[in-house]
């Protein structure tokens, strides 16, 4: 699959994407410069964007059926999208598709979505405010607050220089270490398991921009970081690695907080992981 995701929920309400729909799918970009292969890639559904109802969505495609929209305004006009809805698009950069970035398609959904039902049609304003533009670890974030997931980087990618600083390996080499080695680990939380037949274990899955890493909880390291455990989105983990026949777990011996440079930027990073018990 192509590193370079050309087509997003940005291309959901334009004219040259016709068959987007509310689910995420796989399509075909090109083949490459070498003509060898065809290039995927991952066109993310409306059903992604958080804030956006489903019934709103369908709308929305129901308007682009009868013509392709043209353009922001045609958008607020025909899609049947309420004012919270534009938002949650505009957020996700369902506007890029129109060469309008997503701080300034904040700026005029929320102009436009008042004026929408006017008996006029409304006038461009001879002076135009423009906001800068995101930078790419900001769209990341920006990804995760609007639709839980980016399909640009990861929010673990933009702490990895500091990571490495302190001797910490991603998660792809993390895979590949022999068994015993004791090692730092800082990740995204994206899932707490805690069966009720694994006498007390906790499971936790953490990501980073290179895979996961699976991380075994005794009882004692649990009760002992409970709070953190439990409400972390990034965690940071002390323990030894267990690899046999190629499963690769990492057993904590300790949980922290990551370190205060860090924790500020950690902070920014809006993400709910999916928790079983």
């Amino acid at each position: 699959m192509s590193e370079t995701v050309s087509e997003t929920v940005s291309e959901t309400v334009s004219e040259t994407v016709s068959e987007t729909e509310t689910e995420t799918s796989v399509m075909e970009t090109g083949t490459s410069v070498a003509a060898t292969k065809v290039e995927l890639a991952l066109r993310m559904g409306l059903r992604t964007v958080k804030g956006l109802p489903e019934h709103e969505a369908r709308a929305l495609l129901a308007a682009r059926a009868e013509r392709p929209f043209t353009d922001l305004d045609d958008v607020v006009r025909r899609s049947g999208v309420g004012e919270r809805g534009l938002v949650a698009l505009a957020e996700a950069g369902a506007f890029e598709s129109f060469g309008i970035g997503r701080r300034d398609a904040l700026w005029r959904v929320k102009g436009a979505a008042t004026s929408r039902h006017d008996a006029l049609p409304a006038t461009a304003p001879t002076t135009q405010l423009s906001f800068s533009a995101l930078a790419p670890d900001e769209a990341v974030l920006w990804d995760y607050r609007a639709s839980r997931h980016s399909t640009r980087g990861h929010p673990i990618a933009r702490f990895r220089e500091a990571l490495r600083a302190r001797g910490m390996p991603d998660a792809r080499e993390l895979s590949t270490m022999r068994d015993g080695t004791r090692i730092d680990f800082v990740g995204l939380v994206i899932c707490r398991q805690r069966p009720q037949t694994a006498s007390g274990v906790t499971f936790l899955t953490l990501e980073d921009e290179t895979g996961f890493a699976n991380l075994v909880v005794w009882r004692t390291v649990h009760d002992a970081h409970y709070v953190l455990l439990r409400t972390s989105v990034v965690l940071g983990v002390t323990g030894k690695v267990q690899s046999t026949d190629g499963v690769v777990h990492l057993v904590a011996d300790a949980l922290w907080a990551l370190p205060t440079e860090l924790a500020h930027a950690a902070r920014d990073i809006e993400h709910r992981s999916r928790d079983f018990h």
